[in-house]
């Protein structure tokens, strides 16, 4: 029961100092989630023009399961 009481004590007198700061990890993840998610459609466009052509030429995909 004691402990439970601690923890509610500590989040109501938790006043936020000794917190770190992410702000510039968070920053830098977001830009690199942008140019992830960039290249993940560059990549698709890609793969959907090589199949085009592949299809324009008269490839058929001998797929076995």
């Amino acid at each position: 029961m004691d402990k439970i009481l601690r923890q509610f004590r500590r989040i109501y007198s938790d006043d936020g100092r000794g917190d770190v700061d992410f702000s510039d990890q968070e920053e830098r993840l977001r830009q690199a989630q942008e140019r992830l998610t960039g290249r993940t459609r560059e990549l698709a466009k890609a793969a959907e023009n090589l199949n085009r052509a592949a299809m324009s030429v008269g490839f058929t995909p001998n797929i076995k399961h």
